[in-house]
């Protein structure tokens, strides 16, 4: 897994504008391959919750 790093706000202001679009590229990608990963960890938690809620019931 990639980790994108933003710089903070003053860095980020005093890059070029290809830079600035570089990194938020390159965190858009980024989000683009977690997402899946992250519905399904939601869709397993929320079975989870259902077996839980089925079991103490």
């Amino acid at each position: 897994m990639n980790v994108i790093n933003f710089p903070d706000r003053h860095d980020f202001e005093n890059l070029s504008l290809a830079e600035r679009m570089l990194i938020i590229e390159s965190w858009i990608e980024e989000m683009d391959d977690n997402l899946p990963r992250i519905r399904e960890a939601a869709a397993a938690i929320d079975k989870l919750i259902e077996a839980n809620k089925k079991y103490l019931t």
